[in-house]
């Protein structure tokens, strides 16, 4: 299953009407919404699929169900770019409601879903917003709410979304005859839109987090602790997580660190960053309740906006992003103990397949009082 937040993004735009009653194209676009003269792309071959470098806040325009449904997804995002000049993407997301969930606590019994299927359900996704409060979220989201584009006088493409029975299908069908009965004319059927994260990032990506006492502990007296870092983004290039070397995926719902691993991927996280640390380069440790992490770079900003409407990330964050990930073809070399495979590493340990960046996590106000008292 996946998680809850990604879940919740599709069935929010389902459920909303009956809830309401009646290395270049990216992250923040700042101002987009204020530039007449610029035209978006659209281009009814592209497929527009989002990805981490688009975003980080959107709002969701609609999800696209039932049969044809990827195709319908493509047709609302190109007519949305076309129309309402408006960058649109597609994520696509897989349900899989079949097999067992765990088991019953007191029987021992495996646990199953009452109602077993699967669908592909594809979201489109419009805007390049910086943050939550940008000033154009409000404007563009009142325009997607009342457009009405092509595609939804489509009666034949549009019934596709119900033609195969499943709970999706049937609450959709719900949610169309409640939006088709309300009295407001000045709504169209995105009338449900709503704000949301981009859900390929990471959430650590969207707000600092503030780290409590406990979690100071854990990094204070540290060489190179993160906390020290004064800049807003960072690079994460290496993860040591409890779950990291569990082969087996049914075992990890039920595994928990023990204290001795965390304490061997703390060590290991110190190691790494003391030696990028030798080699000149500004690396940061960080440690909390069920990882460690070594992060590259300072940073106070992602990037830049470019001429066409799209974002660039730092050339340094770019540039950390594609050195410091372990099969970089150029640094790649073979570590002892790992199958023979060439990978990029320092102090032997190899770095992450994806590096991603960051907030930087800073320590509140309430966690120094609660510190100085002795209290966790």
């Amino acid at each position: 299953m996946l998680p809850l937040s990604r879940r919740s993004l599709f069935v929010s735009v389902c459920c909303g009407a009956m809830l309401a009653g009646t290395s270049q194209a990216g992250p923040p676009n700042l101002m987009n919404m204020f530039r007449s003269g610029s035209q978006v792309e659209a281009d009814v071959e592209a497929e527009y699929m989002l990805s981490q470098e688009d975003g980080p806040w959107m709002i969701l325009a609609s999800t696209c169900v039932g049969e044809g449904s990827k195709a319908r997804a493509h047709r609302l995002a190109f007519e949305i770019r076309r129309d309402l000049n408006m960058p649109a993407f597609i994520y696509r997301e897989k349900f899989d409601f079949t097999g067992s969930v765990g088991k019953n606590q007191t029987g021992g019994r495996r646990l199953r879903y009452a109602n077993e299927y699967q669908y592909d359900a594809y979201a489109v996704l419009v805007g390049e917003y910086d943050r939550v409060e940008h000033e154009g979220i409000d404007q563009d989201l009142q325009k997607l709410k009342s457009a009405r584009l092509p595609i939804f006088e489509d009666k034949e493409e549009i019934a596709k979304e119900t033609s195969t029975a499943s709970p999706v299908t049937t609450v959709r069908a719900i949610t169309r005859k409640l939006m088709e009965r309300r009295n407001d004319k000045t709504l169209g059927p995105m009338a449900n839109a709503f704000v949301t994260r981009n859900p390929m990032l990471p959430e650590d990506y969207f707000d600092a987090p503030e780290v409590d006492s406990f979690v100071q502990q854990l990094n204070e007296g540290k060489d190179y602790s993160l906390l020290s870092c004064k800049g807003k983004y960072t690079v994460v290039v290496a993860t040591f997580e409890g779950l990291g070397t569990i082969v087996d995926g049914h075992k990890e719902k039920n595994f928990t660190p023990s204290g001795k691993r965390l304490d061997k991927m703390a060590a290991d996280a110190g190691k790494m960053a003391a030696e990028l640390r030798k080699q000149g380069i500004e690396a940061y440790q960080f440690h909390d309740r069920t990882r460690s992490l070594v992060t590259i770079g300072s940073f106070p900003s992602l990037g830049r906006e470019l001429p066409d409407a799209k974002f660039e990330y730092d050339p340094e964050i770019r540039r950390v992003m594609e050195t410091y990930r372990a099969f970089n073809s150029q640094k790649a070399r073979y570590v002892p103990g790992h199958n023979g495979v060439a990978v990029h590493h320092a102090a032997l340990i190899p770095f992450d397949v994806n590096p991603v960046p960051i907030a930087v996590p800073r320590t509140s106000k309430r966690s120094l009082y609660s510190s100085a008292l002795g209290r966790r």
